[in-house]
């Protein structure tokens, strides 16, 4: 019990003042991320700095998200404005309150990861945990202290706290931050009432914020690299194959391409949610456990994020909270499982050459290939946990 405590204290403590302690020196800071093959940004946690680039401009009377110059490339703003509005109200745009807001952000992040270790006492799930921290995803979400940490956060105290007076705040919280958590919803469908409040809510809300999050869609990139995942992403790699070499796709019929490929990914995954759910009389589980919330919330973000969005791999972070799931439930091709997210979270070692080449596109075929794969899992899995929590009937 001690060194449960002593560990959930101070892991977190010495991983959280150790990157902000190099982050104080620019030469550090480079020495260490090259020491580590992790391209490295100046300034240190570029991703969430770019918050306080965006304030500055907004400040001066610019409107980040049609114009902002003091990004480091001058890339138009792409999160919700309520980043603005805490980045303005607590001062994070001066430097001492923001390396105590990275230092913040840091040591939580750090503390679920440890708390996961404990709270599920598997071997097999605490060595894969240490091979995530130390894999290329995790250090370059650290090094970029991408929003995504202060997300697997709340996603984190939405799945343990069972007060709904403060697991449903937490959740919009969320969702207000960046959009994506609403694909966790699920969490809710035990209580019937709350569920569909929640769905009204949310909708209601993404309709209060339709211009923002249109500013957000036009301004966020379809990346066509290995260390990304998404099927937006597959078809912008295809497409500039395809515009290269004078086939198939060209820029007048890309987003025909694009919205046809997320049509057919939606369609494969609603396939496979048919094929694996029970329809009629059946027995229905009372409660979700909490490997069970975790798998739900994690793998929906993984799900909806893959149809139809374009993401960085760090953002497979969010397959950790799917595991003690499927390492408990011993289901079949656990281990490969394990072994294709290794891959993936690792994929900036097979990154790097010559986009246009042969064997870039082999290297990205067969990562893609294992995200498809991995992202069939879950959709197997997901069905079959809402499966054994939710009847439904059709009259005939």
């Amino acid at each position: 019990m001690k060194l449960k405590y002593c560990s959930l204290f101070l892991i977190p403590l010495l991983v959280s003042s150790f990157v902000v302690y190099i982050s104080l020196d620019i030469e550090n800071w480079k020495v260490f991320w090259k020491f580590v093959n992790i391209p490295y940004q100046i300034p240190p946690f570029s991703d969430l700095d770019s918050i306080s680039r965006a304030l500055k401009a907004s400040s001066e009377g610019f409107d980040p998200y049609l114009y902002n110059p003091y990004d480091l490339i001058q890339k138009p703003y792409s999160y919700t404005k309520i980043w603005l509005i805490i980045f303005e109200f607590f001062g994070f745009n001066e430097p001492t309150k923001f390396r105590i807001f990275n230092f913040i952000l840091i040591y939580f992040y750090t503390l679920i990861l440890v708390d996961l270790a404990f709270k599920f006492n598997s071997r097999i799930f605490s060595f894969f945990l240490v091979l995530f921290f130390f894999s290329t995803s995790n250090l370059l979400l650290l090094e970029r202290l991408n929003i995504e940490i202060a997300i697997v956060i709340l996603i984190y105290l939405t799945c343990i706290i069972n007060n709904n007076y403060l697991k449903i705040p937490i959740f919009f919280f969320s969702i207000f931050l960046k959009l994506y958590p609403i694909f966790s919803i699920f969490v809710f469908m035990k209580k019937q009432i709350i569920f569909y409040t929640i769905i009204v809510l949310s909708l209601f809300f993404l309709l209060l914020i339709r211009e923002e999050i249109f500013f957000i869609m036009k301004n966020s990139v379809d990346y066509a690299l290995i260390i990304v995942h998404g099927i937006t992403s597959i078809i912008k790699g295809i497409s500039y194959f395809s515009i290269r070499y004078d086939l198939f796709i060209n820029e007048n019929n890309y987003i025909y391409f694009k919205n046809l490929a997320i049509f057919l990914a939606c369609i494969y995954s609603i396939a496979i949610f048919y094929y694996n759910f029970d329809f009629g009389n059946k027995k229905i589980s009372n409660e979700f456990n909490l490997e069970e919330k975790l798998f739900i919330c994690g793998g929906g973000i993984f799900i909806g994020r893959v149809l139809f969005f374009s993401n960085w791999d760090y953002g497979l972070v969010f397959l950790i909270f799917t595991l003690p799931f499927i390492i408990k439930s011993n289901v079949k091709f656990k281990y490969i499982y394990l072994f294709l997210i290794f891959i993936c979270i690792n994929s900036l070692y097979i990154e790097g050459g010559d986009r246009y080449t042969l064997i870039y596109a082999v290297k990205a075929f067969i990562v893609h290939s294992i995200k498809i794969l991995l992202f069939t899992f879950v959709c197997i899995h997901f069905s079959k946990v809402i499966n054994k929590h939710l009847e439904l009937k059709f009259k005939t």
